[in-house]
C-alpha cells in the first residue's frame, strides 16, 4: 500500500454501491446508501481495538475529513461548471457598408 493517501475513483464508489445494493436493494437511494456508509464507518470505529487510540478524537477526526471531502468536490464542481449564461438586451442594427 502506497503513503500517497487514498484513491477515490468512479470505479470504487460503483464498486462501494453494488455492494451496498446487494447487501440491500434499498440502498439505490442515495441518502440510504450515505447511512450505510457512515454507520459502517462509526461500526468500523467502534470495533476498534487499539487502548493508544482515542476513539472519540479519532471520530471527530473521520467527520472532518468527510466535509473536507464534501467541501473539495463542491469547489471542484462550481470550478469546471460553464459561467452563467448573461443576458443580452439592446438593439441590434447591421453595420452599414
Amino acid at each position: 500500500m502506497s503513503d500517497d493517501g487514498i484513491q477515490l475513483s468512479p470505479q470504487l464508489m460503483g464498486d462501494l454501491r453494488a455492494a451496498l445494493e446487494k447487501q440491500d436493494p434499498r440502498t439505490s437511494d442515495d441518502i440510504l446508501a450515505m447511512q450505510y456508509l457512515a454507520a459502517a464507518a462509526g461500526m468500523m470505529l467502534s470495533d476498534f481495538n487499539n487502548p493508544q487510540i482515542n476513539k472519540q478524537a479519532a471520530l471527530d477526526d473521520i467527520c472532518g475529513f468527510m466535509k473536507h471531502v464534501f467541501d473539495y468536490m463542491e469547489n471542484e464542481k462550481k470550478r469546471n461548471m460553464p459561467p452563467p449564461a448573461q443576458e443580452a438586451f439592446g438593439v441590434w442594427k447591421p453595420a452599414k457598408n
